[in-house]
């Protein structure tokens, strides 16, 4: 065989790959041109791959690659030669475990989960190809030569067991194989492509270059809602944690079982397995969101999680299912009852015909039971006004805008809460009359409500990540930061304190950067996660500085009051009535205080928290920040924009079938350590329990008894198996402090030591030991997130 370059002959193609590898210097990349030199041929190929499988396919007639070893080898050697690269298989080997079955329980698709582009996978796949067969080439003529050259029995034999090692990335080498590999050992749930309408648009004709309008089909991707489901309980692991859920408990509000509206759900009531479906959507960008381009490549999407698992299960990102990824305009021009239609038909089949589950020898029901959102995305859904200006601009009550000053209960006599037969007659008004723009606030009917246990007037999901995180609290905490400023400390001062203070190892990643005061606007230019921190550290950084007493100061700890029961994971009744007047006494103060400016339309939703947590439980299981996170996975990717929507949904659907395929309930991470001597433990430095990292010299809390919490400070961490164990030396809790709105802490004068399992403590975040921004007074605090419990 010749070489294109030099015109050397070689005896195979085997040798002629190595002669351009090693004397001419060709290496895989996308710059890679190989051209056959054989008689009456000039094809050009990209890979040594493809261009050694045509030398053997298509010249076989000068293929004698193994004539200096064996002369009287029968021609089908060759080919079985062939079969050792991957480019074809041998029928007449007996059938032996090869290199590419062992690695078929291997997650090969690492790089396709990580943002890489198709091409750089190819590229990637391909070089290791080409090693693995210069590895099996060189050991395969390594052995036949230390053989002696008359024993033909042993060489053949050596070569045929040498015929049966696959090259295992020869599988994987293009992305059509990748997928069928993937769905062969997954089971991938496969998106489907549905039509929305078509449209005429321009498009550059490539046989003239110019630019020609066509009609244009627009499309989403949906994933059947119902084989989703079906996938995850094939997981044996989830199947137990679906069977093994706590009862509920009369006056105390956990999850969604504890609430009123599941004993009120004619199916949920009836039916204790019945599948408990949330979902959610919005919005979000793809491209630069600063960028000329923002909004052309901006999309859509709705997930759903089960609330039949608990929540620190459905926090994790993985089990936040997709279930349909549109572009966002596309809501706008066709409107999202077109959007919502397979996803209505799945859960009607779901409400009246039942899914069957291995797990039960009955057929399982389900239906929606609450969607989130942030509050525009849930008015866009829902058929409400999307404008906030608007009269009528709450979905739970008809209370007109005007009137969210003076108005803080829903108890008030002027606060008509939305019901279902309120809300279908303000619906068929606005189709009797299309020329009305709404009625009430209602602009049109949503989809969802033509299923047979839901409807969006029974909706009482909240978003306190926007509604709190990145409204009231970043509005009213530079109101605060102001007055400081203009009464107490300089600007420098002021941001001297922010940047120094001491926010503790958990917080020290979420620390606030240079806050905005004077710029005009209601917010601090902060996140949400930011804000919280800084919220909740804002008592201690300038606590010295205000009187006890003062009204500015008295409007944030309420607000921080709020703030700690609503982020909650457990409520009780009394709780909720306590929040009740704390949001009528935080909001008459604020009008007291500022009474020139006027409260946001997320002052008034706070009204409604109360009846939304004696409804579907805790809120803070229906916050955006979850969701939201999920939408990195599709930022992150390389895409391609001509069908993005496609693209982006199989690469997710095939991340979530390498997840669930080694998915397990112990998320347990581990840090460096060491073995002691006491059995086969392992003391390590750090853990990270479901998402949560615990470290030595961390504050966790045990119990709570008389409303006081219990605080330990973990001296050690020790680990056997999949069991944890804290070693901790107790707090003495002093009191707590208002004025700081912490607790007042100290070590226990009787240095009282406990051994503790990590899946017993009360509340699983743990808490960073503080101090005030003061030098002259070492009391130690810990600041809570949420409303202690008793137990």
């Amino acid at each position: 065989m010749k070489c294109f370059v030099c015109q050397a002959e070689f005896s195979g193609s085997n040798m002629l790959v190595r002669h351009l590898r090693l004397v001419h210097g060709y290496l895989f990349g996308r710059n890679l041109r190989l051209k056959c030199a054989q008689r009456d041929c000039g094809c050009v190929f990209g890979t040594f791959s493809g261009f050694r499988k045509h030398l053997n396919t298509k010249h076989l007639n000068y293929f004698d690659q193994q004539a200096d070893t064996d002369v009287n080898l029968q021609p089908d050697v060759a080919v079985k030669e062939v079969s050792a690269t991957g480019e074809v298989v041998s029928t007449n080997v007996e059938e032996t475990p090869t290199t590419s079955e062992m690695l078929k329980s291997s997650n090969k698709s690492t790089l396709d989960m990580s943002g890489l582009s198709q091409s750089t996978v190819n590229s990637f796949v391909s070089s290791m190809e080409e090693v693995f067969f210069e590895i099996h080439t060189q050991a395969k003529d390594a052995a036949l030569q230390s053989l002696p050259s008359q024993d033909t029995t042993s060489k053949k034999k050596l070569e045929q067991s040498f015929e049966n090692f696959e090259n295992p990335f020869t599988l994987l080498n293009s992305e059509a194989k990748r997928n069928r590999h993937f769905k062969q050992k997954w089971a991938i749930v496969e998106p489907v492509e549905m039509v929305l309408g078509t449209r005429f648009d321009s498009r550059r004709n490539k046989i003239t270059g110019t630019f020609d309008q066509v009609i244009v089909t627009d499309r989403f991707a949906y994933v059947p809602i119902l084989e989703t489901l079906k996938t995850i309980f094939q997981n044996h692991h989830v199947v137990d944690m679906f069977k093994s859920r706590n009862m509920s408990r009369e006056g105390v509000y956990a999850d969604l079982i504890d609430a009123a509206y599941v004993k009120r759900c004619p199916l949920f009531s009836a039916e204790k397995d019945a599948l408990q479906i949330q979902l959610f959507y919005d919005d979000f960008e793809t491209a630069n969101p600063l960028g000329s381009k923002k909004g052309v490549h901006k999309l859509g999407a709705i997930y759903f999680t089960l609330r039949n698992f608990p929540p620190i299960f459905n926090s994790l990102l993985v089990n936040i299912h997709l279930c349909a990824l549109f572009h966002a305009q596309d809501s706008k021009r066709y409107g999202f009852n077109s959007i919502l239609e397979p996803l209505v038909n799945d859960l009607k089949v779901l409400e009246t015909e039942g899914l069957k589950l291995p797990m039960f020898k009955h057929l399982v029901h389900g239906t929606v039971i609450q969607v989130t959102g942030d509050n525009l995305g849930l008015h866009s859904l829902f058929g409400f006004v999307e404008s906030f200006a608007a009269r009528y601009c709450c979905r739970f009550c008809l209370l007109e805008k005007d009137c969210f000053q003076s108005v803080f209960c829903e108890d008030d006599s002027g606060v008509v809460l939305r019901t279902l037969d309120m809300h279908k007659q303000h619906c068929e008004s606005v189709q009797r009359d299309p020329t009305l723009p709404h009625v009430c606030g209602v602009k049109h009917t949503c989809l969802l409500n033509s299923l047979k246990y839901f409807n969006t007037a029974s909706n009482f999901s909240v978003d306190i990540m926007h509604d709190i995180l990145e409204g009231v609290a970043q509005l009213e905490v530079k109101l605060v930061l102001q007055y400081i400023q203009e009464n107490f400390l300089s600007a420098e001062q002021l941001a001297g304190r922010i940047h120094a203070f001491d926010y503790g190892f958990n917080q020290q990643r979420n620390r606030p950067p240079r806050v905005k005061l004077f710029d005009g606007s209601n917010d601090l230019g902060l996140n949400a996660i930011q804000c919280w921190c800084l919220l909740r550290n804002v008592p201690l950084m300038f606590g010295d500085l205000v009187q006890v007493g003062d009204s500015y100061w008295h409007l944030l700890l309420l607000l921080l009051q709020i703030v700690n029961i609503v982020f909650s994971p457990v409520l009780s009744e009394g709780m909720t009535i306590y929040l009740k007047h704390l949001i009528i006494d935080h909001h008459q103060l604020f009008k007291q205080l500022f009474p020139t400016l006027s409260l946001l339309p997320k002052h008034h939703f706070m009204i409604h928290y109360p009846r939304s947590i004696r409804n579907i439980g805790p809120i803070l299981h229906m916050w955006c920040m979850c969701y939201e996170a999920k939408h990195n996975f599709f930022k992150k990717q390389l895409k391609s924009f001509k069908n993005i929507t496609m693209t982006l949904a199989k690469k997710h659907q095939s991340c979530m079938a390498m997840y669930w395929e080694s998915f397990s309930l112990e998320r347990l991470a581990l840090g460096p350590g060491k073995m002691v001597t006491l059995g086969e433990l392992k003391e390590a430095k750090w853990i990270k329990h479901h998402g949560t990292e615990y470290r030595p010299d961390f504050i966790i809390c045990t119990e709570v008894v008389s409303e006081i919490p219990v605080f330990y400070k973990i001296k050690s961490i020790v680990v056997k198996d999949d069991i944890v164990l804290l070693c901790g030396k107790l707090m003495e809790t002093l009191c707590f402090d208002d004025h700081y709105h912490a607790f007042k802490v100290r070590m226990h004068p009787n240095m009282v030591l406990k051994v503790l399992n990590i899946k017993e403590l009360c509340y699983f975040k743990p808490f960073d030991l503080q101090m005030k921004y003061s030098t002259s007074d070492s009391s130690l605090y810990v600041v809570p997130y949420c409303h202690f419990m008793p137990n």
